[in-house]
C-alpha cells in the first residue's frame, strides 16, 4: 500500500474517531467501557524500535504461542491455549490474563437462559446452558487497547441434533437443543486504564433463523480490517465464515430478543463450498462440503478472500450484516471448485479448488491465503488429497500456477501458513522448519533469520507501521521481526 493510501487512510480513520466521540452511538459500546487513551498514525514507524525481537519465558511469555498481533495502539498481544498476554510499549515483560481476569475460557463460562446471556444477578425461567472456550487457537488485534480471541469448541459435526422447530424440514435438521452449541466462539478484550481487561463474549448463531443453527464455533482464523473497512472483524469457522462490526457491539436489553441485537453487529454465515458427488444442486444444500476456515486475507478494496479444506473463495464487502449473511451464493466473486472440471479457458483454468485435484469433493487441504501488492492472491496446503504434489499456489485473476513448497525454499512439503509482504516477498512456514523469504519476482528465496522454534503456529504482518512487522508465533515463543534480508 502506497505511502498517499497510507496517510488518506489515516486521516480518514482520524476523524471518524472523532466524530464517533463527539456524537455518540448508540449500537456502540456499553457505558462504563474503557477509554481510548493511545493510537498511532499508520504509516510511522510506531513505538517500537526498528529491530527484531524474540520472546519467549524470560519476558513472561508462556508457551506454545498459538497468536501473535498488535493493536492500533502498537500493544503486542500474544496468546497460549490458556491465557492472553500483553505487553505495552516500553514494557519488559508481558502481563498474563486468564480465566480469572474474565477470559471465557471452561473454568469462566457465560450462562445462557434459553440462549439470552444472564447477567450474574439474572434469573432464568428456562433452560440454562453455558457457553465456554476448551483451549484459545487464534487471536488478532483490533482498535486501540483491543484484542479479539478466538476459541476451540465442540463442533456441530460432533453435535447432539434435534427434531426441528420446523417441521417441513427433515428430522436432526436443527441443533438448537445441542448443549455443545455456545462452546468456542470469540472474546473482544479491551484492556482498562488500570490494566485490567473487559471482556465482552460474542456469541456465533445464523441471523433471523430462529436460534435454529449454531454451525460456527471453533474460530481456525482471524482477520481485521484496519484500512478499507476499519474495525471489521472476520472469523473463519469449522463451518463458515462471520463478519463481525464490534463497535456496534451490544448485549440483548431485558426481554429483548437476543437475535435482534446480535443481527446489529454479526452476520453468520457464509462460505465457499463443493459437493462430493458433485456439482452442487442448483436449489438446497446438497452433498456439500465446506468448512475449516484456516486462511483469510482482506484485499485493497476490503473484500474477504478466505481458504478452508475443500476450497476457496472471494467474499465482497456489504456493510450490513443481515444483508451480508442473507446474500448467499450472491456473495462471491469468485468461488472455486464448483462445478469442478469445467471446459478450460484460454489460460488453462478448469475452475479446480485452487489445487488440480482428482474429482469434486477430494481436499485441497488450504491452510493460508495471502493478497499481495501486485494483485496476485497466493494459497499454501498441507498437501492436496489427490492430484498434485504441489503445496503452493498463485491466483492471477485468470488461472492458477502451482508450485513445490522445496522449489520455493521451504524445507518441508506442508505449508503452515503463507503471508505477503508490502514489497511483494512471500513468508512461507512450514511445520516444523521454520519459515522463508520468497521473492516470485527474482526467484530467490532466503530462510527468515532467528526464529524461536521451527515449530511455527502463526504468521501475521503489521501494515501499520513502517517498516512493517512480521508477527512469527511459534512452540516456544514469538517473534517481532522488522528487518528482513
Amino acid at each position: 500500500m502506497g505511502s498517499a493510501r497510507m496517510a488518506a487512510l489515516a486521516v480518514a480513520f482520524a476523524l471518524a474517531a472523532a466524530l464517533g466521540a463527539a456524537c455518540g452511538d448508540s449500537g456502540g459500546p456499553s457505558a462504563g467501557s474503557p477509554p481510548v487513551t493511545r493510537t498511532i498514525a499508520f504509516g510511522s514507524s510506531g513505538p517500537w524500535p526498528v529491530e527484531n525481537v524474540v520472546y519467549g519465558g524470560a519476558a513472561g511469555l508462556g508457551s506454545p504461542v498459538v497468536g501473535f498481533t498488535t493493536d492500533e495502539a502498537q500493544n503486542r498481544w500474544a496468546a497460549t491455549p490458556d491465557a492472553v498476554y500483553l505487553l505495552r510499549p516500553g514494557d519488559r515483560s508481558f502481563r498474563r490474563y486468564g480465566a480469572a481476569e474474565g477470559l471465557h475460557l471452561d473454568g469462566n463460562p457465560v450462562r445462557y437462559c434459553d440462549d439470552h446471556p444472564m447477567g450474574p444477578d439474572d434469573r432464568c425461567g428456562g433452560s440454562i446452558s453455558l457457553g465456554s472456550g476448551h483451549a484459545i487457537t487464534r487471536i488478532v488485534g483490533g482498535g486501540p487497547d483491543e484484542v479479539f480471541v478466538g476459541y476451540s469448541g465442540d463442533d456441530e459435526t460432533r453435535g447432539v441434533k434435534c427434531a426441528p422447530k420446523d417441521t417441513t424440514k427433515p428430522e436432526g435438521f436443527g441443533d438448537y437443543c445441542d448443549p455443545a452449541r455456545h462452546s468456542g466462539k470469540i472474546d473482544r478484550v479491551r484492556l482498562r486504564a488500570d490494566g485490567t481487561i473487559a471482556v465482552d463474549r460474542m456469541d456465533l448463531v445464523a441471523n433471523r433463523q430462529g436460534g435454529e443453527f449454531w454451525h460456527d464455533r471453533t474460530i481456525q482464523s482471524l482477520a481485521f480490517d484496519h484500512f478499507a473497512h476499519p474495525h471489521t472483524l472476520y472469523a473463519g469457522t469449522n463451518h463458515g465464515v462471520t463478519m463481525l462490526l464490534p463497535d456496534r457491539y451490544r448485549a440483548p436489553r431485558p426481554g429483548e430478543w437476543y437475535d435482534s441485537a446480535y443481527s446489529e453487529w454479526m452476520a453468520d454465515h457464509l462460505h465457499a463450498r463443493v459437493c462430493d458427488p458433485g456439482p452442487c444442486p442448483a436449489e438446497g444444500e446438497g452433498p456439500q462440503r465446506m468448512g475449516d476456515w484456516a486462511g483469510l486475507d482482506v484485499d485493497g478494496k476490503g473484500d474477504l478472500w478466505h481458504a478452508g479444506r475443500w476450497t476457496a473463495g472471494l467474499i465482497t464487502w456489504v456493510a450490513n450484516p443481515v444483508e451480508w449473511y442473507e446474500r448467499n451464493g450472491r456473495a462471491f466473486a469468485v468461488a472455486f471448485g464448483d462445478p469442478y472440471p469445467q471446459a478450460p479457458n484460454a489460460d488453462g483454468f478448469r475452475n479446480e479448488p485452487v489445487f488440480p485435484v482428482s474429482r469434486e469433493g477430494d481436499s485441497p487441504h488450504l491452510t493460508g491465503v495471502a493478497v499481495c501488492p501486485d494483485g496476485r492472491v497466493w494459497f499454501s496446503s498441507s498437501g492436496p488429497q489427490s492430484g498434485t504434489g504441489d503445496t503452493v499456489a498463485v491466483w492471477n485473476g485468470r488461472r492458477f500456477e502451482t508450485f513445490a513448497a522445496g522449489r520455493l525454499g521451504l524445507g518441508e512439503s506442508a505449508v503452515k501458513d503463507v503471508v505477503c509482504l508490502p514489497d511483494g516477498r512471500l513468508v512461507l512456514a512450514g511445520y516444523r522448519t521454520g519459515a522463508v523469504l520468497y521473492d516470485p519476482a527474482r526467484g530467490t528465496s532466503r530462510p527468515v533469520p532467528g526464529l524461536p522454534s521451527g515449530t511455527v503456529l502463526d504468521l501475521e504482518v503489521d501494515r501499520m507501521v513502517t517498516p512493517p512487522t512480521l508477527h512469527v508465533a511459534t512452540g516456544s515463543g514469538a517473534a517481532a521481526l522488522r528487518v528482513l534480508p
